[in-house]
């Protein structure tokens, strides 16, 4: 059973018989399904029960040599692994039920046939013993070139899926594709989230965001690092507090002026840039903290927890983490040039370095001046700079 285009026929909604509240939940789930902690359980479990299936599946990209797909079930099931083999280790290549046209929706014993269905390896091998006989399923690619396979399942003693059972899953299709859309879009954002998140952690940036009443809404690694030591900065019921009194309330001035100047330019201007920095009791070396709006759509001001400002929070005595082997491989360094190289940009004397490396100060100065010629500097203020202007910190 196929779609004309992109589009569902009137008949197929008359064939499938959904009452309006029955097809509004399944929506529901569709398009909740990539914000769920386990994507789509809810529609899978919907349609499982509702098509009297013993297993409902979303294959998100096909497995292929050089990564993993992305397999979703309901009930939850291990990828339907046997001693060790699992679909995308293997019983992928093995599945004859793939290719399906675009906007199809059919059964295996129509696509494949019942008889070289029931003698197909991973029928044989897999299927069969997990009473798995009879198969519905759909391909769906996005525009952005995300392939998913949608698979129901039912036992030996039940029978095959009917007309109506394909009329439902077709009228579903054109939501689960534009959900599938919508859970790569997300996860592509996230993918580049976490490696910007890395990058600043690397280089010992704390990044707190606020809503405008000064509750934590989220903080890195970092920040949190900093929050825990409770010198100078803290977090004190979810709200992000200042130790010094005069401190706290310039930081609560900065933080409005900040929220306000974007409001004032309806959000056109860009957002103002607010600098101060903190005195913490230990009496070590004072925060530097900048504070930047965040610009929101009006529609955001409906929600409690909307994000106000970011707040970012450098300790300039830390130094940022760096990677020896990295290191290595930018500059040609041997090792322990490498790790001279860090000490040196992170503020060592040479006689500190040599006791770091036990080695001669002798010898740290023959080190220090192969250093040199590989970074192709001359003094040893040219080499911090040049070590933290690399992409070193990001390592």
């Amino acid at each position: 059973m196929a779609a004309s285009g992109h589009l569902v026929e009137p008949s197929i909604y008359a064939l499938a018989g959904f009452t309006v509240a029955q097809f509004g939940e399944l929506l529901d789930g569709i398009y909740r399904g990539p914000l769920e902690a386990s994507p789509w359980s809810g529609a899978l479990e919907s349609l499982r029960v509702l098509l009297g299936a013993c297993v409902a599946t979303l294959i998100l990209r096909p497995p292929t040599l050089d990564r993993p797909g992305a397999m979703f079930n309901m009930p939850p099931r291990e990828t339907f692994g046997r001693t060790g083999v699992t679909y995308n280790s293997h019983y992928h290549s093995l599945d004859p039920f793939v290719d399906i046209p675009p906007g199809m929706v059919t059964t295996v014993d129509r696509f494949v046939g019942s008889e070289a269905w029931c003698r197909s390896p991973i029928y044989q091998e897999l299927l069969k013993g997990l009473d798995m006989r009879y198969v519905l399923g759909a391909d769906i690619q996005t525009a952005d070139g995300v392939v998913c396979r949608f698979r129901l399942c039912r036992g030996h003693d039940a029978h095959d899926f009917s007309e109506r059972d394909l009329a439902i899953c077709l009228a579903l299709l054109p939501h689960i594709k534009r959900a599938v859309d919508l859970y790569s879009r997300i996860d592509v954002a996230e993918s580049e989230r976490s490696l910007y998140e890395h990058a600043v952690d690397r280089m010992l940036i704390g990044m707190v965001v606020l809503d405008d009443q000064g509750m934590v809404l989220k903080a890195n690694t970092a920040a949190r690092t900093l929050l825990g030591e409770d010198d100078g900065i803290r977090l004190r019921g979810g709200r992000f507090e200042l130790a010094d009194t005069r401190d706290r309330s310039r930081f609560r001035e900065l933080l409005r002026r900040s929220i306000d100047s974007i409001a004032m330019d309806d959000g056109a201007a860009a957002p103002m840039v607010e600098a101060m920095s903190l005195a913490r009791p230990s009496g070590t070396g004072r925060l530097e903290v900048l504070i930047r709006a965040i610009p929101m759509r009006e529609w955001s001001d409906e929600n409690k927890w909307c994000p106000a400002c970011v707040v970012v929070i450098r300790d300039p005595a830390c130094s940022a983490q760096t990677s020896v082997e990295v290191l290595r491989q930018l500059f040609d360094f041997t090792p322990t040039e490498a790790s001279l190289a860090l000490l040196m940009a992170n503020g060592s004397s040479l006689e500190d370095a040599a006791r770091s490396l036990k080695v001669k100060s002798n010898t740290v100065r023959a080190h220090l001046r192969a250093i040199f010629q590989k970074a192709g500097v001359t003094r040893q203020a040219e080499l911090v700079r040049t070590l933290l202007n690399s992409v070193l910190p990001l390592s």
